[in-house]
């Protein structure tokens, strides 16, 4: 009876090993990859400030965009998102967290934040309409609205609104060169928009 009972030990302990074996070899074959869209801005900022303070607020991303996967169009009815590659944080914040970069570099504002509304002169509203991969034509699709306020006259005057739009093509459907076509559609968004904010300011 006791040889049974070391027997059937034996088996337990070695049957926890071998699930504990394979749960770390499935862990290691589904590793995530983690991404994050980013803007290089090659533009020089402008000599001096138009305007004191700007706020962004926080960036609306529409559903069903609203998600850390990565999303891809593979028809014109079939949506499915991608389990094995995400973005380091949520679009929401990733798109704020661009747009706070791209215009403290701009020079076209004394100041930028994303932390503190006090003393702004100026508000951006952005909302993320579109964005995705569509692997019908190996496009990446962004499309972003920007609505700039002058927050020193009563109301929350309207300096303007406008949707931007780009599609760019990759060389080859990949995790990584979706990522590299978002870098570069966001990069050309934000310059579009800077032209508008600094039009509008003058």
């Amino acid at each position: 009876m006791s040889t049974l009972k070391q027997t059937f030990t034996l088996v337990a302990c070695a049957s926890v090993l071998l699930v504990t074996g394979c749960v770390k070899l499935w862990r290691k074959n589904l590793e995530i990859k983690t991404y994050m869209v980013e803007v290089r801005r090659e533009a020089e900022a402008v000599q001096a400030p138009l305007a004191q303070k700007l706020w962004i607020d926080s960036v609306h991303v529409l559903p069903p965009y609203n998600i850390r996967n990565l999303i891809l169009r593979k028809s014109d009815v079939e949506f499915t998102t991608s389990y094995y590659t995400e973005l380091l944080m949520s679009p929401s914040e990733n798109f704020r967290n661009g747009f706070f970069t791209w215009f403290s570099a701009s020079g076209i504002f004394d100041d930028v934040s994303v932390v503190e509304r006090k003393g702004m002169s100026h508000s951006l509203v952005v909302s993320v309409l579109e964005f995705y991969g569509d692997t019908t034509d190996h496009q990446t699709v962004l499309k972003i609205k920007a609505t700039l306020f002058d927050e020193k006259t009563d109301g929350m005057r309207v300096l303007f609104s406008k949707d931007y739009q780009r599609r760019i093509q990759m060389p080859e459907a990949s995790a990584e060169e979706l990522i590299r076509a978002y870098n570069e559609a966001f990069t050309k968004i934000l310059s579009d928009c800077e032209q508008d904010v600094v039009a509008a300011l003058q």
